[in-house]
């Protein structure tokens, strides 16, 4: 197998999927190209894309804040860096594996030299996602501004899926979605370690800071991640000495409307370690993800975790072990698991100490090794 390496995403992340697959291919010697977003490590493999693009996305970034319709990621990773990677396919190669899923340029020059193009998704079916922020924006009143609904980004999205040759989904909840709205199940491959994380990084703390009870949500794009429920949830339980913290980029409108009525700790975009290390309880109450990574970080630093059943992730917690699975949009059943831990705080550690172990059997490695397994079966 001679490999490359398509995605909108950094060589040298520690979060990045294309950088840890991308290692293990190395070690292994059938990496010959990488085409990436940025590098922060130098490597004569790695292409990033050229300067031109990056103060490109930096210029439009100031222009999405200003103009309601303009989606900045969508000009940035799905026309200019599609287009760069598409110039820079070589016939060098025999498979790309894309860690994004709507480079379409790229994959039809790919498709037109014979090379065996890959798909590593990870959202559910474009539609799908577009239809859930559909009906909660309308719910909610809100407008979420965001790649995830934008239209053009949705259907180049759709037509690489369609287009390709496999993809590799991250959970049984990924590869019924993507069958449901029209894929065939032929091409998909199901991964059974459906994403990675870093436990020498991701480790509990040695001593726990004295804070009180505290339950941490982080995640971008509010709606898809059911945060209104989350908050709905807090304010009715006005639970005493306690603390919520939303952590990541969210919608602002939304945000400060429930700043009126609700105390919460909206922090913006952070880096994570330090607040898995000082909360309780992690909190996802998505509305549908295959496999987020934040699950397994915060497993990882030992917190017990409260996920919604729309979450492929659940794939991987049993009830009551390493946490708990609730309904989506379920009000009453956030409260019901965050008062559980509040009232019980040695089941806290119990189930953190659990969640570190399950947290265990999902390093990098292994979905590394995983991923260039399936690629080298479909080779040969």
């Amino acid at each position: 197998m001679r490999l490359a390496l398509v995605g909108f995403q950094t060589w040298g992340a520690k979060s990045s999927e294309l950088y840890h697959i991308g290692k293990r291919a190395l070690e292994r010697g059938v990496l010959k190209r990488v085409l990436c977003r940025f590098s922060t490590e130098r490597s004569d493999i790695v292409t990033k894309e050229p300067l031109f693009i990056r103060l490109f996305e930096l210029f439009s970034s100031k222009i999405s804040k200003i103009l309601e319709n303009f989606v900045a990621r969508y000009y940035s990773e799905h026309l200019l860096f599609d287009l760069f990677a598409r110039g820079m396919i070589e016939r060098d190669v025999d498979t790309i594996l894309f860690t994004s899923s709507g480079l379409v340029r790229c994959l039809e020059k790919a498709k037109s030299m014979a090379i065996t193009t890959v798909i590593l998704h990870r959202t559910l079916h474009p539609q799908h996602v577009c239809d859930i922020l559909t009906q909660e924006k309308r719910k909610f009143n809100l407008n979420e501004k965001s790649v995830l609904i934008h239209r053009k980004a949705i259907l180049s999205k759709i037509k690489a899926l369609e287009n390709c040759d496999y993809i590799f989904t991250l959970s049984k909840l990924e590869m019924q979605s993507l069958c449901e709205y029209g894929i065939p199940d032929s091409k998909i491959i199901p991964l059974n370690y459906g994403s990675g994380v870093d436990l020498n990084f991701f480790r509990p703390p040695k001593n726990k800071p004295e804070e009180p009870f505290t339950v941490l949500f982080l995640g971008n794009k509010s709606l898809i991640k059911g945060v209104p429920y989350l908050l709905i949830a807090w304010k009715k339980l006005n639970i005493k000495n306690a603390k919520l913290i939303v952590a990541g980029k969210q919608n602002k409108r939304l945000i400060n409307i429930f700043r009126r009525a609700v105390h919460f700790d909206a922090v913006g975009h952070v880096k994570p370690l330090k607040y898995y290390q000082k909360a309780h309880v992690f909190i996802l109450p998505s509305l549908g993800e295959p496999f987020p990574r934040v699950v397994l970080e915060a497993m990882a630093c030992g917190l017990p975790v409260i996920i919604s059943n729309a979450v492929g992730a659940k794939e991987i917690i049993k009830e009551g072990k390493e946490g708990f699975i609730i309904p989506p949009r379920d009000v009453k059943a956030i409260m019901d698991r965050i008062q559980y831990f509040y009232d019980n705080p040695s089941e806290i550690k119990r189930m953190g100490r659990n969640a570190r172990k399950k947290a265990e059997q999902y390093p990098w490695e292994k979905f590394s090794e995983e991923v260039l397994k399936k690629l080298s079966e479909l080779i040969h």
